[in-house]
């Protein structure tokens, strides 16, 4: 099996500022979609953030990777994306405006996906969740929120 370093190097992937490991694989002249490959490694997480376009995300190799949201209207849902038989999904959509964060969990130490933004992504639209404005805003998700939050 390839490993998560194998991976990082092979395709260039970087440092991401919410967590794991990302490189663009496209961006559409227009700007109305781009695309990334996505590593996210066990014992680490993709840190609540959100964004002002739906993105579509897409489990490729390794492990489970589960999708924490939070609605706008307070809602939590969690969506597991794998191809364990059971629970076999491979894709995802996060409405913009939606919190959302993530994390893997098996065997292999990571996961690596596909995320796919419409219209395309942008740092200036990006932000990352401060824990306790999170709280604040949605008490009753607070174990969750600062479990996968990396700012107070």
């Amino acid at each position: 099996m390839i490993s998560a370093k194998e991976l990082i190097q092979r395709f260039g992937l970087e440092p991401h500022p919410e967590g794991g490991f990302y490189k663009r694989t496209h961006i559409d002249e227009h700007g109305s979609f781009s695309s990334i490959l996505f590593l996210l490694m066990k014992n680490n997480f993709s840190a609540f953030h959100r964004i002002q376009s739906d993105e579509q995300w897409n489990w490729y190799y390794g492990d489970a990777i589960i999708i924490h949201e939070i609605e706008k209207n307070g809602d939590y849902h969690q969506h597991k994306l794998s191809n364990h038989l059971q629970q076999a999904h491979f894709q995802h959509i996060v409405r913009k405006g939606n919190w959302f964060a993530s994390e893997c969990i098996g065997e292999y130490g990571f996961a690596l996906c596909g995320c796919t933004v419409i219209p395309a992504f942008s740092f200036e639209k990006f932000e990352l969740a401060k824990c306790n404005e999170l709280v604040a805003n949605f008490p009753r998700h607070h174990e969750i929120i600062k479990r996968l939050t990396r700012k107070s």
